[in-house]
C-alpha cells in the first residue's frame, strides 16, 4: 500500500504489532503495549487505491454495546458504503472512563495520555501495510465522544487528514471534575476541510434536565476556531437533537470520499448545491 502522498511519513509501530485488516470484522491487537479493538469495512470488491476513512465511536455502555464500533459500523451500514464506494472503513474502539460513578467507552479528549492518537498511528500504518490505499485521500469522522475526538486528531494529526465530518462535536468543551479542557483546539499542521453538524437546542449529553455537554455550543466554538485558521467550513444544522440523520449520513459520506489531502475542496469551487437547505458556507 502507500502510494505517492504529502501527507505525514507512516509512524512505526508502537508495539510492533498489527491486526489482520484483510477483510471485514472485528479483532484485537497490541498498541502502546495495551489490547485494543478495531472494527474494518473492506470493499468486497476493492477496485484499484482505495480511500480510508476513520471513524470514532460515540460514548457508550460497555454493558451494553460491548463492541461499540461494530455496533455503529452495522447500525450504519457501512459495508455498502465501502462497497460504492471503494473505500476502506477502520474504526477503533476507545478505552473505557470512570465517571459520574458510571462506566462509558471513551476517547481520549481530554489528553491524559497519548495512547489513543498512537493507536491511530498504528492503524494508519496497518492499513497501508496490508492494502492498496490512498493516503492523501485518508478521511476522519466521529460522532458525539467521537467526533469531540475528531477535534483531538485534526490538531494533532492534522498533516494526515484529507477532510474530517464532525457530528455533534466541538471544542474546548469545560466538564465537572475533568482539570483540562475536553477537545481543546489545536491549530492543525495543514488547512482540512470540515464538515460540522448538530443537531439544535436538543444536541445535548446526557439529557435535557442535565445538559453537561451542550454540541450545538460546542459545534459553534469549534467553528470559529476553524474559520480564524482558514479551514474550509461547511455547517449544518438538523435540529434533530443528539442524532446522526440519515440526510446527515449521506452528506458526510459525500464529503469523506470526495477530498484529497493539500487541494481545494470540491465543495469551496463548486458550492454546496442542494444541502443549502440545512447548511451553510462558515465565514
Amino acid at each position: 500500500g502507500g502510494g505517492n502522498s504529502s501527507t505525514a511519513p507512516l509512524a512505526e509501530l508502537s508495539s510492533g504489532d498489527c491486526p489482520d485488516l484483510s477483510e471485514s470484522g472485528t479483532t484485537t491487537f497490541t498498541s502502546s503495549g495495551d489490547e485494543r479493538e478495531v472494527t474494518v469495512v473492506v470493499p468486497e470488491d476493492p477496485d484499484g487505491p482505495m480511500r480510508v476513512v476513520f471513524f470514532f465511536h460515540g460514548l457508550m455502555d460497555p454493558g451494553s454495546t460491548p463492541h461499540p464500533a461494530e455496533y455503529m459500523v452495522d447500525g450504519l451500514g457501512m459495508q455498502s458504503v465501502a462497497d460504492s464506494t471503494n473505500t476502506i472503513v477502520v474504526a477503533p474502539v476507545s478505552e473505557t472512563l470512570e465517571m459520574f460513578g458510571f462506566s462509558f467507552f471513551m476517547w481520549d479528549a481530554s489528553r491524559e495520555g497519548d495512547a489513543d492518537l498512537v493507536l491511530y498511528d498504528d492503524l494508519r500504518t496497518c492499513v497501508a501495510d496490508q492494502h492498496d490505499v490512498e493516503l492523501d485521500k485518508l478521511s476522519v469522522m466521529g460522532f458525539s465522544g467521537g467526533a469531540l475526538w475528531t477535534t483531538v486528531i485534526l490538531g494533532e494529526r492534522g498533516d494526515t487528514i484529507a477532510a474530517a465530518v464532525s457530528a455533534s462535536g466541538g471544542a474546548d468543551v469545560q466538564i465537572p471534575l475533568f482539570e483540562n479542557l475536553f477537545s481543546e483546539w489545536t491549530e492543525p499542521a495543514s488547512k482540512v476541510p470540515v464538515l460540522l453538524q448538530a443537531g439544535g437546542e436538543s444536541d445535548v449529553w446526557p439529557d435535557a434536565s442535565l445538559a453537561i455537554v451542550d454540541f450545538a455550543l460546542a459545534t459553534d466554538t469549534l467553528q470559529e476556531h476553524l474559520v480564524d485558521a482558514g479551514h474550509y467550513t461547511v455547517r449544518c444544522d438538523h435540529d434533530s437533537g443528539h442524532t446522526i440523520t440519515q440526510t446527515g449520513y449521506d452528506a458526510s459520506i459525500d464529503w469523506l470520499t470526495s477530498h484529497t489531502y493539500g487541494e481545494p475542496s470540491p465543495y469551496q469551487e463548486e458550492g454546496i448545491g442542494s444541502w443549502d437547505s440545512w447548511c451553510y458556507e462558515a465565514d
